[in-house]
């Protein structure tokens, strides 16, 4: 220590600084949870009829449709070749 008077500047900067690391920290606590508890979106969804991670087929319990869904929320009815949406036929 020089005995010169810190700056409020030079105090702001520590500041951010201190924070930016707790935040840092924060996420990678968050994260290594996820990864533990296998609740990490990429993980452990897979398409069981293409293999393809990241994706899953879900099946609406009311109606029967499927739908594709993403990690990040996305969600698109999944179709056949023909370009109709993939649904139990009608009685």
């Amino acid at each position: 220590m020089s005995g010169v008077p810190i700056t409020w500047g030079e105090r702001l900067a520590r500041l951010v600084y201190v924070l930016a690391w707790v935040g840092i920290a924060a996420a990678l606590v968050v994260l290594a949870r996820d990864a533990a508890s296998g609740a990490l979106p990429f993980a452990s969804r897979v398409d069981p009829d293409t293999g393809t991670a990241g994706l899953l087929v879900e099946t609406d319990r009311g109606t029967g449709c499927q739908y594709i869904v993403t990690p990040w929320g996305g969600i698109v009815p999944r179709t056949g070749a023909d370009g109709r949406q993939l649904c139990p036929p009608k009685p």
